[in-house]
């Protein structure tokens, strides 16, 4: 409210500012007061015997216009938020009243960014559908909140004021010189519709409409729910405050004790259906005193009051209009990830983490700083896709659903100082690669790396502990050069049917085991084929030991020398043995030969010579030639 004021004495500046100050026009019915706070002082001049001022007095909710603010508020509703911003603003619980008839839902996340504390809280008012009105006394101004016809309240003194012209006017009198109705056409449907990450398939299309004008449709897309029954009370909230204006009384009165938030009662009016209650949403007043400047009392200009104010039926549930937009986040904006102390992954079902706003200096960079975040990955499904969990201290990339603050979303990461890259760049740049670290609190990682510099090309994987291959059907693997295999504890190869092959088209095999080799044929046969070269066996320090148990063991040499023993072989058979040797020429040793047996037999042709513990017998149908230096029988 602006005021041109006069006073004898010289006001300081520093007397005023701030202050809270009081106007009262007296009036027939009631005196109107206009309590607040001198926010404007203005040293104009004088005349006569008389300093000259202008002032403006405004409610101390216009001191939130001067602060403004970044900051986060989780878990709260909108009463709860209100109340801390004007608490903090420095107006008392005292100064302030919410009479709200519908029960509200804490907001999981409420951003307030870059916005002054009565943008904020004014454009929260707006969006639940909440509107507030002052009540002065001599002592204090109240800010009253409401949501429902039930708040309203009727003027001060009589609510019945009349209507008539202002060329008929009686001094002191109050009563609306001039007042029409305005209808207007008002979109008389809403349809609203969100999505919740939470319940994909669930429709939260929510609709409602009046009677009239059902054809003009407002929709939107989000609505800013999660739930159907929320949903269900902002689309009718948009549509009373759609409808709420569709009838409007506009008018001229001298009634100073019309207030916004109030009801009077207008009678007499040439159209009988204007004949009704109404609710004032907005009074301009206006008035003069000019006979305090005059050095007589005596004067023609006697004090004038007059008001303008723009009404409602009281039947309409009034709702305020939404001004002022939600500001948008323009473009991305980073933020470091935060958890738990000591934790270095901090998640939840879905993969989502909290994060440190860098504007944000109420967070305590931890589990309490923001809600959880979404994730972006490069590939999400239903069971497959890719999952990167961003770690506690990482420096990740925050969007905004469509530029709203309360819907934040983690779409990449990026290095910093403290945060470097894997390798040392630009000296690594051919290198790329995904690089994680074991939890927790290890430095051991996994890692699977490229090198793309020219003539050294190079896929590198590192397994912290374990790695699992696992193919359903064909694998291949095709090395151009050499392969090392370097295993430092035991491997074990199943083939569970089929074959194992190996070729060597050109070179040497060879196989050096230190401890022992056991080689075991369950089921067919072991074959060995050398071709075209000799096959070698040999046991240093040991023996070897051949075991048939179902058959002979059958040793066949073409050529050369078939078996050779050195050394003093034994041989030995524990059952029955046969030895056959089909060869013209067969030549035992140079030395001592002996034979033990029980009995002992040897043949050629129709000779025989037995030797038994009962003698020695020579049979032959021949000749038996005896040759010797010397010749002894003993008998």
């Amino acid at each position: 409210m602006a005021l041109g004021l006069a006073s004898e004495d010289e006001v300081k500046l520093d007397d005023v500012m701030g202050k809270e100050a009081l106007l009262t026009i007296v009036g027939e019915e009631a005196d109107r007061y206009f309590h607040g706070i001198i926010n404007q002082f203005v040293q104009v001049g004088s005349k006569g015997r008389f300093f000259l001022y202008q002032a403006k007095l405004v409610p101390s909710l216009w001191l939130l216009s001067l602060e403004q603010d970044c900051r986060i508020f989780q878990d709260k509703t909108v009463k709860d938020i209100i109340s801390t911003v004007l608490k903090e603003a420095g107006i008392t619980s005292d100064r302030f009243d919410f009479r709200l008839q519908n029960q509200y839902e804490k907001m999981e996340y409420c951003v307030q960014y870059r916005e002054t504390d009565l943008n904020f809280i004014s454009r929260l008012l707006e969006e639940h559908g909440i509107f507030y009105f002052f009540e002065h006394s001599q002592d204090k101004h109240l800010l009253v909140f409401g949501d429902s016809t039930v708040n309203y309240k009727p003027v001060e003194g009589d609510p019945k004021v009349l209507f008539h012209p202002a060329d008929s006017r009686v001094p002191g009198e109050e009563f609306v010189s001039s007042f029409h109705l305005e209808r207007r056409i008002r979109s008389g449907k809403v349809t609203l519709r969100d999505f919740n990450f939470e319940k994909p398939s669930l429709d939260l299309t929510s609709q409602e409409q009046a009677q009239s004008d059902k054809k003009l449709e407002i929709y939107d897309y989000p609505g800013g729910y999660k739930e159907g029954k929320e949903g269900k009370r902002l689309a009718k909230l948009r549509l009373e405050r759609s409808q709420a204006t569709r009838d409007s009384g506009f008018g001229q009165s001298y009634c100073p004790r019309f207030v916004p938030g109030m009801t009077f009662q207008l009678t007499d009016h040439d159209f009988d259906n204007l004949n009704q209650e109404y609710l004032l949403v907005e009074v301009n007043h206006r008035g003069e005193q000019p006979q305090v400047l005059e050095e007589k009392a005596e004067t023609d200009r006697p004090f004038h009051y007059s008001n303008a104010f723009i009404c409602i039926p009281s039947s309409v549930q009034y709702r305020p209009l939404q001004e002022l937009k939600r500001p948008l986040v323009q473009g991305l904006q980073t933020a470091i990830v935060t958890g738990p102390k000591n934790e270095e992954i901090y998640t939840d079902e879905y993969g989502r983490v909290k994060v440190q706003f860098h504007w944000d200096r109420e967070g305590k960079r931890d589990e309490n700083t923001t809600c959880w975040l979404r994730v972006a990955q490069l590939w999400a499904g239903a069971g497959w896709g890719t999952v990167f969990i961003p770690r506690v201290g990482d420096e990740v990339l925050v969007d905004f659903l469509e530029g709203n603050p309360n819907r934040p979303l983690v779409v990449g990461s990026v290095y910093n100082k403290q945060n470097q890259p894997l390798y040392p760049l630009p000296d690594e740049k051919t290198k790329s690669t995904i690089k994680t670290k074991s939890y927790p609190n290890d430095p051991g990682f996994n890692e699977f790396r490229f090198e793309d510099k020219k003539g050294e090309e190079e896929i590198f994987i590192h397994a912290e502990k374990d790695m699992n291959n696992i193919v359903k059907n064909d694998m291949s693997i095709s090395v151009g050069n050499n392969q090392t295999t370097s295993v430092r504890k035991d491997r074990s190869a199943t083939i569970k049917e089929g074959n194992d092959t190996l070729t060597i088209t050109q070179g040497t095999r060879t196989v050096t085991v230190k401890g022992n080799t056991s080689l075991t044929v369950q089921a067919g046969n072991r074959s060995v084929d050398v071709t075209g070269g000799d096959y070698s066996l040999n046991v240093n320090g040991g023996g070897i030991k051949g075991t048939a148990s179902g058959g002979g063991v059958e040793m066949t040499g073409i050529g050369g020398t078939g078996v050779k023993l050195t050394g003093t072989p034994s041989f030995e058979a524990n059952g029955a043995a046969t030895a056959k040797i089909l060869s013209p020429v067969v030549e035992i040793g140079n030395n001592i030969i002996r034979i033990s047996g029980v009995m002992i037999q040897l043949s050629a042709g129709g000779s025989t010579l037995t030797i038994d513990p009962s003698g020695i017998t020579m049979s032959t149908s021949g000749i038996i030639t005896e040759t010797a230096a010397i010749i002894k029988h003993n008998v």
